[in-house]
């Protein structure tokens, strides 16, 4: 705060003595440049309280980190994700509104304020990195790949991968890893896992890569899918908040509140609470 004060009367300083000089163009150009500087940092935190509501975006086809349970005809989008977010939202004394969108829909959709933050399973990438702000990570986990029960002789290794036909989701790191690794296979890629999961079960392609936990839910509710048996070669999955550059003091806000909840095991209780709910569900 002194640096700032130091700032700005070296600045007043600065302009009467070159207005004394009769350099005006000097002095609207440093007027210029002072306006922008402090519109370039919105406050989002006091935004947000102000209109009482945190938006958080979503693509709910991800148990047990998001999805749709569909419950004595009422359609409620739950999970681990959305378990965080109401915890911020409590934290910050708002409501929490929860928009389900295309998971490459996210980003856009932040970056032109139509949400407040990005609370997805998503991971922190480099090139994500230049369009948003990134909290620590809250939850890791491994990707692996499902096929039918009938090709599991067929599909043994990545390397039996290498002329397949794959489906993931689309702007994922799975979908980055698959293009990447396998230049000669036919990749499919798609808005939602559900879809992948369709079209490998109507046989349009041989495989889908996904993380294991959510691949599993997948799996529980189609009994001629499995789990590949061998290991993918893919970074683990490092689950973390995505925010607006340039939001002021909402990133750290939502980064204390996130920490907090791992350092006290709250992460871990509420992820294996909606792992729960989705293996209940699934099994009715």
């Amino acid at each position: 705060m002194k640096k700032g004060l130091l700032k700005l009367v070296l600045g007043t300083m600065s302009i009467l003595a070159l207005a004394a000089c009769g350099n005006t163009s000097d002095t609207a150009d440093s007027s210029a440049t002072d306006s922008a500087a402090s519109t370039a940092t919105t406050d989002k935190l006091q935004e947000i309280k102000d209109k009482g509501k945190l938006v958080m975006g979503t693509s709910a086809d991800y148990p047990p980190y998001e999805w749709h349970l569909i419950k004595d005809g009422k359609d409620e989008i739950i999970g681990f994700d959305i378990d965080i977010a109401q915890a911020i939202a409590d934290e910050l004394g708002v409501e929490l509104e929860v928009k389900d969108m295309a998971f490459d829909g996210l980003i856009p959709a932040l970056s032109t304020g139509k949400i407040d933050m990005i609370v997805a399973g998503m991971n922190a990438t480099e090139e994500r990195k230049q369009s948003v702000d990134f909290t620590d990570v809250y939850y890791t986990q491994t990707d692996i790949v499902v096929i039918r029960k009938e090709d599991a002789d067929k599909f043994t290794s990545e390397d039996s991968l290498k002329t397949a036909a794959l489906a993931t989701q689309k702007a994922t790191v799975q979908e980055t890893y698959l293009l990447e690794t396998f230049p000669d296979a036919e990749i499919q890629s798609v808005p939602k896992w559900n879809t992948a999961i369709m079209s490998l079960t109507t046989g349009k392609v041989d495989a889908v890569m996904m993380v294991d936990t959510v691949a599993k839910q997948f799996i529980a509710q189609n009994d001629d899918l499995m789990v590949a048996n061998f290991d993918i070669n893919s970074t683990p999955n490092a689950a973390a908040i995505a925010v607006a550059k340039n939001g002021g003091d909402f990133l750290e806000t939502v980064n204390n509140i996130v920490n907090e909840m791992k350092e006290s095991g709250k992460i871990e209780e509420l992820y294996q609470l909606n792992d729960q709910i989705v293996t209940d569900n699934t099994a009715e």
